[in-house]
């Protein structure tokens, strides 16, 4: 049997692909489930919309995520283009072995199954709370603003370290920073603004008192940012090419990494949450709804279908290729982009039956995409999970009768590569009177 090295198809996406992505992506998969594609506002990429090659992509150990690590014009064009601001280098998300296992190790303890399992009563008082101060809202209620977005963040917030009432100053940086409609300079300034915050933040972390007479026979702090202090200055102070630095040069470095891996973790963990809370809000139909309400234990099969049939992150993070990489019928070239298409191939017909359809029933099968695979797979699902898990239960129990106050194809849309998710969410809590 041979082998066909056919270059990839070239499809230019259209102007209002992300809004309309999953209608365009059935055409994309019958010719192949590979394209080179021109993503909105630029940027040229091969786009994988097929699961099994996704799966193929995704464990793919050629493929390779530190766009600052290769020469390759096409990943910098893209990389300039779609993400946010890559000035800092060192971000969980585009880091590849060995820097990436010690960058996952620094946070991994904050996102252990025993860990997350034990925030459940903060999330759920967080939840009620918020959920009391809605019933004097004006119906009908934005929930994006008045649920959706401050659960994820005072969790995450509270996660950190980091000052929850200071949302609204990060929260548009985060905005500018993952929206491709951003300008470059613009998503740049973003970045670095809130780079420099996540800096002062360290700062003032580092003077608290704990920190301050904290040495390697204590317990770690119980905030992550003063742990991450504690590590990041050991692996500065052992790391031989930071010998001759002063102890104040250390310590700038030490700030630097700390507020870089911050950036991603307080952006991450609350925008990925929102937009799955707001997705699963928006999928709710009337009798999903009903069936929720009444089976609150079928919440947490909802949740997984909404991951899969609209993830909050519609694309994963990008990869390159290294060396020649064979996907099915394709080969494709080292030095080019490749972008998988995470809600295309968790909508796969071909592995998901009826799979724009939400099935309360457990499905059998392939697990659906939505968090990534393998070593990259996101640190924070299982947070993001609870959080999703507990804002629906927690809503649906105080307002069984909620309903979307608009059509959702009319609801403006977040066009970018990097979430997926209403950017207006009108809601009546309570059945209008007649």
């Amino acid at each position: 049997m041979t082998t066909s090295h056919n270059p990839p198809p070239r499809v230019q996406l259209p102007d209002d692909f992300f809004r309309r992505a999953y209608e365009i992506y059935p055409s994309l998969r019958e010719a192949g489930g590979v394209h080179e594609v021109t993503f909105p506002g630029g940027g040229t990429a091969i786009l994988i919309t097929d699961y099994k090659l996704a799966r193929q992509a995704l464990s793919a150990e050629s493929l390779r995520k530190n766009p600052a690590a290769t020469t390759s014009p096409d990943v910098k064009e893209f990389a300039d283009l779609t993400l946010p601001a890559l000035a800092m280098a060192e971000r969980l998300p585009w880091s590849d072995p060995p820097e990436h296992t010690r960058l996952r190790a620094l946070v991994a303890d904050a996102f252990t199954p025993r860990t997350v399992a034990a925030l459940q009563p903060r999330v759920q008082e967080i939840a009620e709370q918020l959920l009391t101060d809605l019933a004097a809202a004006e119906e009908p209620v934005d929930l994006l603003p008045a649920y959706a977005t401050p659960l994820p963040v005072q969790v995450i917030c509270e996660i950190l370290g980091v000052p929850a009432g200071d949302h609204q100053q990060f929260g548009g940086w985060v905005q500018t920073m993952l929206l491709s409609q951003s300008p470059g300079q613009e998503r740049a300034r973003a970045s670095k603004k809130f780079a420099y915050y996540l800096i002062e933040q360290v700062r003032r972390r580092r003077q608290r008192a704990d920190l301050a007479s904290w040495t390697s026979d204590d317990p770690l702090p119980a905030d992550l940012l003063g742990t991450l202090i504690i590590r990041c200055d050991a692996a500065v102070a052992d790391d031989a090419a930071n010998a001759d630095l002063s102890t104040a040069d250390r310590l700038t470095a030490a700030d630097r990494a700390i507020a870089t891996n911050t950036t991603v973790l307080l952006a991450a963990g609350y925008e990925t949450t929102r937009g799955l809370i707001a997705n699963s809000i928006m999928l709710l139909t009337p009798e999903i709804r009903d069936e929720l309400a009444a089976n609150p234990d079928r919440i947490d099969t909802y949740v997984e279908e909404v991951l899969r049939i609209l993830s909050p992150g519609p694309f994963a993070t990008l990869r390159y290729t290294t060396a020649p990489l064979q996907l099915g019928q394709v080969e494709i070239q080292p030095g080019r982009v490749v972008i998988v298409g995470l809600g295309a191939a968790n909508t796969d017909p071909t592995v998901f039956d009826d799979p724009l359809q939400v099935h309360l029933a457990d499905r059998s099968g392939p697990i659906h995409l939505a968090f990534g695979l393998g070593m990259h797979y996101c640190i924070g699902a299982r947070l993001a999970r609870l959080e999703g898990q507990v804002a629906l239960r927690a809503l649906l129990a105080r307002y069984p009768d909620l309903c979307l106050a608009a059509v959702p194809a009319d609801l403006p849309w977040a066009e970018s590569i990097l979430t997926a998710a209403p950017q207006y969410l009108p809601v009546r809590l309570t059945p209008a009177r007649v």
